[in-house]
């Protein structure tokens, strides 16, 4: 297995908030046993893992994560890297014959069938999972409208099959641990060989948008916080 664990929990400044860095070590996760991802896949090739502390309670947290667009971040690289995914997403679905996407598109944990994608399980408050199954180059691929239970089974050779998840964990009074996880594995070597080129060559920006994402929800649970306490005060 290829492990690709980025740097968890750098300081943010940008987007208008400031988060608290999350120690390397010793960190305390107040959930335990297998999360959803790894019950759905398993076994992976490539491993991506990210985490940051939102100034947030958990609940606020986990309802900005399902509600957040993340096409309407002010990060131009998310927002760029989104926009091509969004067009070649239209074009797939026009060969298909399939119904074009609204516009302006909304990109959220939402809508992932719009994409492809494929919404695996959910835990009330603490966890989603989504998932994918895609021959390499090939957008159009991604709609067969498959199940969770047949992404759990599938392994067609030819195909690389993707998941990922958004855990919301307690952390400390207040604050939030909101961690992402990203698996994905091939289901034969030779799609294996395109999925690890593949990966050198776009890992760095990958892991920037992850990033980006991760940022852009601490920043909206965070404002709604801040509204909420100033609300307070007025009425008070």
């Amino acid at each position: 297995m290829q492990s690709i664990s980025t740097q968890q929990g750098e300081s943010r400044h940008e987007e208008g908030q400031a988060t608290t860095e999350v120690p390397h070590e010793g960190q305390q996760r107040a959930a335990a046993g297998p999360t959803l991802l790894e019950s759905f896949l398993p076994e992976a090739d490539i491993v991506v893992n990210r985490e940051i502390v939102v100034m947030a309670p958990p609940e606020v947290t986990y309802a900005a994560l399902r509600r957040v667009d993340f096409a309407k971040s002010r990060s131009l690289v998310l927002r760029a890297v989104l926009a091509l995914r969004v067009a070649d997403v239209r074009r797939a679905r026009r060969r298909l014959g399939l119904a074009p996407l609204p516009a302006p598109a909304r990109v959220s944990l939402q809508n992932v069938q719009d994409y492809g994608q494929i919404k695996l399980a959910e835990k009330e408050g603490s966890e989603i999972a989504v998932g994918a199954i895609a021959r390499p180059m090939s957008t159009e691929s991604l709609f067969s409208g498959r199940t969770a239970a047949e992404f759990k089974a599938f392994d067609c050779p030819g195909h690389i099959k993707g998941a990922a998840s958004f855990v919301v964990t307690p952390y400390g009074q207040r604050r939030t641990l909101l961690s992402y996880e990203a698996r994905i594995r091939a289901t034969d070597t030779r799609t294996r060989r395109q999925l690890f080129l593949w990966d050198a060559l776009t890992a760095p920006l990958m892991q920037l948008v992850t990033r980006r994402m991760l940022r852009y929800v601490a920043t909206v649970a965070e404002r709604q916080c801040a509204a909420h306490a100033h609300s307070y005060r007025q009425a008070t």
